[in-house]
C-alpha cells in the first residue's frame, strides 16, 4: 500500500507564499514615522516584519526616495495581540543590497502586542546594527541575494543559502518540472536527515517535511517546521525558496544546527514528475557551512 504524505498546499497565480502556522485574527494597520533620516534623503530604506512568535515574514516595504523631511509609511498585514519585530536598513553605498553596518545603516526594534491600527514612532536607536537581512520569498532568486551559493555539478541544481542566529533560509533552483529535494544533517545515507521536497505544479506548490529512517527511506516528519516558503516553474527550471529554525525543538527528527557548523547535504530531483512518490532522476551530495554568529 503506497503511504500517502501530509502536504502544504496552497494556490496562487505565479510565485506563491505559504506562511505556515499563521493565524486568523483581528486585523490592524500600524503607521510608522520617521523623523531621524533626513541626511539619508534621496536614497532608498527597507523594512520588514517579522512575526516575533512564528518568525514567519508578515510585509516587506520599500520607500524610494527618501524624503528630507519625516516621513509615514503605512504597513499592513498585522493582527492584533501578536508582537512583531521590525528591521530597517538605508541603501548609503547605493548598491541595492544590504550590506552590514558601517556600511549602510540598518536598524531594529520590537513591537509588542498590537492592540489596533495607530501611529508607531520609529525610535532612533543604533544604527550600527547588523540585522543579517534575508532574502525575499518570492521564488526570483537575484546574483547576490543570498550570501552563499553552489552549483552541484551532479544534478545541475543550484542551492543558495544563508543564516542568522534562529533561522536558515534555502533556495533551490532545480533543471527541470518535477519535484525537488534536499536532506540536511544525514548520519548515514539518508537516515537521520531532515528532508524538505518541493513541487510546483499548475500554479500549485506542494511542500512536505520528511525524516530519514533508514539508509534508503524517508517519513513524513510528525511535525512540519516549515516556516514559510515560495515556489515558481518557469524556463524549464522549479525555483523553491523556503526558511526553517536552526533549532525546531522538534528533538526526535531535527538535529539542531549550528552557526558555523558545516552540513552534508543531500540534494535530488525529478527532470518532469511532481508526485513525491516518483523516483528522482538525479541526485548528489555536497557540504555547507552556515555563517557564524557574531
Amino acid at each position: 500500500m503506497r503511504r500517502e504524505r501530509v502536504l502544504i498546499l496552497l494556490t496562487a497565480v505565479a510565485a506563491l507564499v505559504v506562511f505556515v502556522g499563521a493565524t486568523a485574527g483581528v486585523a490592524a494597520t500600524l503607521t510608522f514615522e520617521f523623523t531621524h533620516l533626513p541626511a539619508d534623503a534621496g536614497r532608498s530604506m527597507y523594512l520588514r516584519a517579522v512575526d516575533a512568535a512564528t518568525w514567519v515574514e508578515i510585509a516587506r516595504v520599500k520607500v524610494s526616495p527618501l524624503p528630507a523631511a519625516a516621513f509615514r509609511i503605512d504597513v499592513t498585514s498585522f493582527v492584533e495581540g501578536h508582537a512583531y519585530r521590525i528591521d530597517y536598513f538605508v541603501d548609503r553605498n547605493g548598491d541595492g543590497a544590504y550590506d552590514a553596518p558601517p556600511v549602510d545603516g540598518a536598524w531594529q526594534w520590537n513591537v509588542p502586542a498590537v492592540a489596533g491600527s495607530g501611529v508607531v514612532t520609529a525610535p532612533q536607536g543604533d544604527p550600527s546594527t547588523d540585522i543579517a537581512w534575508p532574502p525575499a520569498f518570492d521564488a526570483a532568486i537575484g546574483e547576490g541575494e543570498y550570501r552563499h551559493t553552489l552549483t552541484d555539478a551532479t544534478t545541475g541544481i543550484r542551492l543558495d543559502w544563508q543564516n542568522d542566529a534562529r533561522i536558515l533560509y534555502i533556495g533551490l533552483t532545480a533543471p527541470g518540472t518535477g519535484w525537488v529535494g534536499i536532506g540536511i544533517d544525514p548520519e548515514s545515507r539518508m537516515q537521520g536527515a531532515n528532508y524538505i521536497l518541493a513541487a510546483v505544479e499548475n500554479g500549485t506548490l506542494a511542500l512536505t517535511d520528511e525524516f530519514g529512517v533508514s539508509g534508503v527511506t524517508h517519513r513524513t516528519d510528525a511535525h512540519t517546521n516549515i516556516i514559510q516558503a515560495a515556489g515558481r516553474e518557469a524556463d524549464g527550471k522549479t525555483v523553491v525558496e523556503f526558511a526553517i529554525a536552526l533549532v525546531t525543538g522538534d528533538t526526535a527528527e531535527d538535529k539542531p544546527l549550528v552557526p558555523g557548523q558545516s552540513v552534508t547535504v543531500l540534494l535530488a530531483m525529478s527532470q518532469k514528475e511532481d508526485s513525491f512518490s516518483a523516483r528522482h532522476t538525479a541526485r548528489s551530495t555536497v557540504t555547507i557551512t552556515l555563517d557564524g554568529v557574531k
